[in-house]
């Protein structure tokens, strides 16, 4: 039987431009890059994962900007490896409504019908959460959980840099709650969602823990 000591943490990234400006959708505006604050949260998340062991962990993260700027400055103050860039841990896209107003889109009728069809409700040309649940999902067991490089004995980490929307939809898929809660509770930037994963399945450790900052 497979043995598994893996510690998981998914980052979100830090403050980007796009973040100062919340009325406006963000998605996947893939050249958003960190603001001042965000650089600085970065090199904080940096000094705390500066005590992890770089033979055992791995890094990925989502290949838009904010990302790999959280990566790129928090690494550089550790030891640990670049990260591997997954397109899968990108955020999602809304589609048409990339770069609108939230406050000219959420009518009251776009709403109900929002709150009406959930985590399965598709933006024109968008995603739903549902399909980002599935392609970060269907990657994470593919390259990290089923994968025979991380069924060991010894202590593995991965680190994981991605976005407010696909982690809170790992987090529904690996804790199994309702998908009305994926937009009711907070993921601040640069905070972690650690979990340990054995041959017993997911233990959670912490969520959205920005303690660092």
């Amino acid at each position: 039987m497979p043995h598994y000591n893996l510690r998981i943490l998914f980052i979100r990234h830090a403050q980007s431009q796009a973040n100062t400006t919340p009325d406006r959708i963000a998605g996947r505006s893939p050249q958003s890059p960190l603001s001042s604050k965000g650089s600085a949260q970065a090199q904080a998340l940096g000094t705390r994962l500066s005590t992890l062991d770089p033979t055992t962990t791995t890094t990925y993260s989502s290949p838009l900007l904010r990302a790999q700027e959280t990566a790129r400055i928090a690494l550089q103050e550790t030891s640990l490896p670049a990260p591997i860039l997954v397109e899968n841990l990108q955020e999602f896209t809304n589609g048409d409504w990339d770069r609108q107003l939230r406050s000219e889109i959420y009518t009251p009728t776009q709403k109900a019908q929002v709150n009406t069809a959930g985590y399965l409700f598709i933006p024109p040309n968008g995603e739903s959460q549902r399909m980002v649940q599935r392609r970060a999902s269907n990657w994470l067991e593919d390259e990290i959980i089923y994968n025979p490089q991380f069924q060991t004995d010894y202590q593995q980490t991965i680190l994981i840099f991605s976005h407010a929307i696909v982690i809170k939809t790992l987090l529904h898929y690996i804790l199994g709650f309702s998908d009305r809660y994926i937009y009711r509770f907070a993921l601040e930037n640069t905070a972690i969602c650690e979990f340990k994963f054995t041959e017993e399945g997911w233990f959670p450790v912490s969520i959205n823990d920005s303690s660092h900052l």
